[in-house]
């Protein structure tokens, strides 16, 4: 996902979840700054400020690639036992 996809995808969320960007940073425990920057697309975020604000519009950044499933069986091999 671009980054303009997704900062087109947040504002689209919370305007149907019927919030304000104070309210969702509110929700975020954010500042309505970093709600301004990602739907702005400015990219003047991390992702430890992202992530909360995805977690309250019930949003879920997944991985995808050629070498995801080759990393996830490698991943869960080092987490096991």
């Amino acid at each position: 996902m671009q980054e303009k996809q997704l900062a087109s995808l947040i504002g689209w969320h919370r305007r149907k979840a019927g919030l304000s960007q104070v309210e969702l940073a509110r929700h975020a425990g954010v500042s309505r700054y970093v709600v301004q920057d990602l739907e702005a697309g400015a990219g003047r975020t991390t992702w430890a400020r992202m992530i909360p604000v995805l977690r309250a519009l019930n949003l879920r950044l997944e991985p995808q690639g050629p070498l995801v499933d080759e990393w996830k069986a490698q991943a869960g091999k080092e987490v096991e036992p």
